[in-house]
């Protein structure tokens, strides 16, 4: 899992967390969308999950030449590892 920095989730991230590099991240909920700073520690991939504002995103889609990260909440009922 991921965190989202104090200044998106406004929790203190851990000092060993600080040094993970952190990346923009479209947030598309299908009628409204935004972007987050995420830190994974390495480049997110398809499938990446991680919690924000009390919901759980996936990545659905990485970053290439025209676009950047983007993530859809997990729905409920959905599998969550």
């Amino acid at each position: 899992m991921a965190y989202v920095p104090s200044e998106v989730g406004r929790l203190r991230p851990s000092r060993s967390s600080l040094r993970e590099p952190s990346v923009p991240v479209i947030l598309d909920r299908g009628d409204e969308a935004r972007v987050a700073t995420v830190a994974f520690g390495r480049p997110p991939q398809v499938g990446d999950r991680f919690h924000l504002e009390g919901a759980i995103w996936e990545i659905i889609r990485v970053k290439d030449s025209q676009r950047g990260y983007v993530a859809r909440p997990v729905r409920a009922g959905v599998c969550v590892h």
